[in-house]
């Protein structure tokens, strides 16, 4: 690899630094804008130079051969994967995948027109140090859903390798991008590595699902770990016994590298393969649980559904998932916030006495919540304020209350009791 010295004076050979100075001189822009700025002039001033240049032959494709390996996986469509195969991704409705990405975008894609990406790095951190050696692509191609993996074989060749990326991406005709934290780490390491490549990544112009945080919301009173190596174990019942461990695959590369014994490298590609279609697999999974919520196995899952439609403002399903997880809780905790959602909904909607029925369930299991809002609603409302008060003491007579909550109490308590007395001055 080129040492920073000689990066510099390539830089300078190539004007480009030149360039960068004028552009950020311009305070209107931001430094995303002026990122852009260079990357145009920089494509403009390659495809110039590509169209002076004579036809290289067969040169590319031996330089390609050496930089870059792409392997295939293909998986029956029904093959199971715990509840679910693959073949019902054609049966998906683009309205699930929009409450999943809290995208409405989602509801004109098409299901089966989208890819699925992960990426394997040489670190964790992030930042212009990080380089992604491997890119994984999942897609449905026929019968099939197959898994292309693109591996780097040579550091000081990342443009061949993204050049080849390049290449199946604008000629598939994806529609859609899943990843699983992709939004935080995988597409602005991509987003990266394509600016100094005077590149720029293909798939952020279309409408991106990062399931992370869907998978959070869904299955976050099921599982104490919401990663995508567990969800598919326990959901899909993907075997991640013999699987290569995540924080050893940085090491294997180098190694590669050192070596140049690809064999160290086939177990992460396998690793990258089963991210991919585990990912796939639960992303099904999540939609099928919005299209019918019986297909759940946990109330816990239940609760997760109704929490996903209430956060796209699908009031009417938020609050059916939240009645099927009250009635089907065998544990007290999802019941408790099942029914704190549910009445929620109902005073939104303004059935005050369907939600004070709840509210009281909730207030005779000592929820301070609960005992607020009965407060309120008989201070309010009913201005009923001995009972209204009474409630003010069974919240404070607690210790659950956090000391912000308390103050609000005690504030409460000191107005009803003068709102009170006022009243029984004017009886006097």
């Amino acid at each position: 690899m080129k040492n920073v010295k000689e990066r510099l004076k390539s830089l300078e050979r190539k004007n480009i630094g030149k360039q960068w100075r004028a552009i950020d001189s311009d305070d209107s822009l931001s430094t995303r804008e002026k990122l852009g700025k260079l990357v145009d002039r920089s494509l403009t001033r390659k495809k110039k130079s590509e169209d002076r240049a004579p036809a290289a032959g067969n040169a590319r494709p031996e330089n390609l051969r050496k930089s870059v390996v792409v392997k295939d996986f293909f998986y029956s469509l029904d093959a199971p994967f715990g509840r679910v195969s693959l073949r019902e991704w054609q049966a998906v409705t683009p309205q699930a995948l929009a409450i999943l990405a809290h995208n409405p975008d989602f509801a004109g894609v098409d299901p089966l027109k989208l890819i699925y990406v992960d990426s394997e790095t040489t670190g964790l951190a992030g930042g212009t140090g990080t380089i992604p050696f491997m890119l994984g692509f999942g897609f449905f191609n026929r019968d099939a859903f197959q898994v292309k993996v693109f591996v780097l074989c040579d550091l000081n060749r990342e443009d061949l390798f993204l050049q080849a990326v390049d290449d199946f991406l604008e000629a598939s005709g994806f529609a859609g991008s899943v990843t699983f934290n992709g939004r935080a780490f995988d597409f602005p390491l991509l987003e990266t590595r394509y600016i100094l490549q005077r590149r720029r990544f293909p798939l952020l112009r279309l409408p991106h699902l990062d399931f992370l945080f869907p998978a959070r919301t869904l299955w976050k009173h099921t599982y104490d770990s919401r990663k995508l190596g567990h969800l598919g174990e326990q959901l899909l019942g993907i075997s991640r016994s013999d699987d290569v461990d995540a924080a050893a695959i940085p090491a294997l590369y180098f190694n590669f590298l050192h070596s140049n014994a690809f064999s160290l490298l086939e177990p992460v590609i396998e690793h990258n393969a089963l991210d991919i279609v585990g990912l796939a697999a639960v992303t099904l999974l999540a939609c099928r649980y919005l299209e019918d919520v019986s297909l759940t196995a946990d109330e816990g899952e239940v609760l997760g559904v109704g929490r996903l439609w209430e956060q796209n403002g699908w009031l009417e399903e938020a609050a059916a998932s939240y009645r099927a997880a009250r009635e089907s809780a065998n544990r007290q905790e999802v019941k408790v916030l099942a029914s704190r959602r549910l009445s929620t909904l109902l005073k939104r909607k303004k059935l005050y006495e369907e939600a004070l029925e709840l509210w009281r369930e909730l207030s005779a299991a000592r929820d301070p919540q609960a005992q607020r809002e009965i407060s309120v609603h008989y201070e309010h409302r009913e201005r009923n304020y001995a009972m209204a008060l009474s409630f003010v003491e069974k919240a404070l007579s607690g210790t659950a209350l956090s000391p912000a909550r308390r103050q609000e109490m005690e504030k409460r308590l000191m107005r009803l009791q003068r709102k009170i007395a006022k009243l029984e001055e004017k009886e006097e």
